[in-house]
């Protein structure tokens, strides 16, 4: 969902963060939205029970990202977001976004980013449904060989519900 860059440069803040650094951390409130300009980032659950990461989701330029549940609650964060690559993103605070939708005119923004959202859900719901680990694979390579070439395998394998080996028995097969 390509956004128009004039309303980003205007309302929003541009943010760079460097591969492995949180744009979000579990355990902490999320009073920003971000819109990816540039980069990769992961949705992850930590559980220090079994010292186990499970990558949720992985999201690509032209999306917008946040830990939704924490920002709309205003209660901590079950997830972190981390940047896979070196990640350009357009921030806005929450009472500043808040603020700007009591305009009417932006009140569609609100919608859209809402829309997107609860489509991104449903696409990665329906995935997990109708495709199997190697159909979810080979969309993720879709959307861009070259990004998806530089996610370590384990967050990949993670993202799609398998092991690393399962993984690199997939990956033996198409390439």
């Amino acid at each position: 969902m390509p956004f128009n860059f004039d309303f980003l440069s205007q309302y929003f803040t541009e943010v760079h963060f460097t591969k492995g650094a949180l744009l979000t951390c579990a355990g902490k409130v999320e009073n920003y939205l971000y819109y990816l300009s540039e980069g990769i980032v992961r949705f992850f659950y930590y559980n220090s029970m079994t010292d186990k990461e499970t990558t949720v989701d992985i999201l690509f330029p032209e999306t917008f990202c946040l830990s939704y549940a924490s920002f709309v609650k205003q209660e901590p964060s079950l997830l972190s977001i981390e940047a896979l690559k070196d990640v350009t993103a357009y921030k806005i605070g929450r009472e500043h976004l808040e603020h700007l939708i009591q305009k009417q005119e932006y009140l569609q923004i609100k919608a859209d980013i809402l829309e997107h959202l609860l489509i991104e859900k449903m696409q990665r719901e329906a995935q997990f449904l109708l495709q199997s680990p190697e159909e979810i694979y080979r969309t993720l390579l879709e959307k861009d060989p070259k990004l998806i070439q530089n996610i370590p395998l384990k967050y990949i394998a993670s993202y799609i519900g398998i092991t690393p080996q399962a993984l690199s028995r997939i990956r033996k097969r198409i390439f």
